[in-house]
């Protein structure tokens, strides 16, 4: 891979952070999966691309996906970012 738009990246977490990041990614021209924990949140997410619940003034880029299955969200991705809460 030449270009570094051509890795694939998965996103875990769609907090604030999460979101944040995988949309600045998007927004560069990288192919980004969020994975969405709360069912709620994803429902959001893919009707109005917003994350209303923690990143509510920022629409998403139109290149960033979001799935619910963690195996999709990391499957032939070359790069896997963690950006979830730790207590």
């Amino acid at each position: 891979m030449n270009d570094l738009r051509d890795y694939r990246i998965g996103v875990i977490g769609a907090g604030s952070w999460g979101t944040a990041l995988a949309n600045m990614l998007a927004e560069k021209g990288y192919a980004v999966t969020l994975w969405v924990y709360e069912q709620e949140l994803f429902e959001l997410l893919q009707q109005g691309r917003c994350n209303t619940w923690y990143l509510p003034e920022r629409a998403l880029d139109e290149r960033l996906a979001f799935t619910q299955d963690l195996g999709r969200a990391v499957e032939d991705k070359q790069v896997i970012l963690w950006a979830t809460p730790v207590k």
